[in-house]
């Protein structure tokens, strides 16, 4: 009978510990979905990713938010397809820290110059009634869905940055 207890007592702590000793990290960020309209052929795309920038970034250069990417102050998402063509969708997801972030954008890089040949295709918010952009705000051990966004080559928005 005790060898009964033991073995049942042993079999629900062995049940239980599914991940060892560490602890459940919820993931913090945000994920959506990009919807991409009338993509050109001839329009070289080297790179496309989400940015998660703090502030709107009005009268800043392009090399200074890559400088401040590259610092870690503004999230960068892992690259997107790059193979995108008119109806083309593509789902993402960003793990970013806990903060408010006023310009959430898709960014294509479509030259070799790293530092400065960047645009932005769309942000959140970004439509063909608004351009203002919507604020995401991302609490500690939250992920939020549905930062959803449009891409229409033929109606980007207007750049923030300066050249």
């Amino acid at each position: 009978m005790r060898y009964i207890y033991i073995f049942a007592v042993l079999g629900l702590f062995i049940a239980g510990c599914d991940k060892g000793i560490s602890p459940v990290v919820a993931k913090t960020g945000f994920s959506g979905t990009v919807y991409f309209m009338n993509a050109p052929a001839s329009d070289p795309i080297l790179d496309l990713r989400v940015v998660a920038v703090p502030y709107y970034p009005i009268d800043t250069s392009v090399n200074t938010l890559i400088t401040k990417i590259l610092g870690g102050t503004i999230p960068f998402s892992p690259s997107l397809p790059l193979n995108v063509d008119s109806g083309f969708v593509a789902n993402y997801e960003f793990n970013v820290p806990a903060k408010e972030y006023d310009y959430v954008a898709i960014v294509q890089r479509y030259g070799i110059d790293y530092f400065h040949d960047w645009r932005v295709l769309s942000f959140y918010g970004f439509d063909s009634t608004s351009s203002v952009p919507k604020t995401v705000t991302v609490q500690n051990g939250e992920f939020l869905s549905n930062i959803n966004m449009t891409v229409d080559f033929h109606h980007l928005p207007p750049q923030p940055f300066v050249q």
